[in-house]
């Protein structure tokens, strides 16, 4: 037997038998099966978080094409958007109980913006309901209660979106002015 040669040794064979036991041969089983549980476990996470990335991704775009929209006055784009149900706790500390009540107030001149940008801060999941809170910053064109014309103003704000049917509409809206 040279220096580094233990296929003869007996103590190697009594270990490569101990191993063969059907104890080990359980435990390495269930090591395999614990390896395989985690693996499918870290599969599904990691699908739920890219679901996810998407989705925020998704309503983050939605945010953005809102305000656009606003800027330009695109009522048909904001229909898309805001559900038939929309309805806002809005900066004049009236309720505006649905899209076309929105529109309206669009139409008459007190969301008539020179300027308009959204931070959002915070994305959270539930279900079907996706919540977004954040900042914007606003310049309107015109006086309305509580904002001069020119001047910028910062409020905070809480959008509550949907999936209706595959497709992500914004069904509630509060907005509060930043005391300056």
């Amino acid at each position: 037997m040279g220096c580094c040669d233990y296929s003869n040794s007996s103590f190697f064979k009594r270990k490569a038998v101990a191993l063969n036991t059907p104890i080990l041969k359980t435990h390495f089983k269930n090591f395999s099966m614990k390896k395989i549980f985690f693996s499918i476990l870290l599969s599904v996470i990691s699908l739920y978080g890219n679901g996810q990335s998407a989705v925020e991704t998704e309503i983050k775009q939605l945010e953005q094409t809102e305000v656009t929209a606003i800027l330009q006055k695109d009522t048909n784009t904001l229909k898309q958007i805001w559900a038939p149900e929309f309805f806002v706790n809005n900066p004049r500390n009236t309720i505006s109980p649905n899209r076309d009540a929105v529109i309206d107030v669009m139409k008459g001149g007190l969301i008539n913006y020179s300027q308009f940008d959204r931070i959002v801060e915070q994305v959270y999941f539930q279900k079907d309901i996706v919540i977004t809170m954040g900042q914007e910053t606003f310049v309107s064109r015109t006086d309305i209660p509580g904002v001069k014309a020119g001047q910028t103003y910062k409020r905070r704000f809480t959008n509550i979106w949907m999936n209706k049917d595959g497709k992500w509409q914004q069904v509630a809206r509060h907005a509060s002015i930043i005391c300056q």
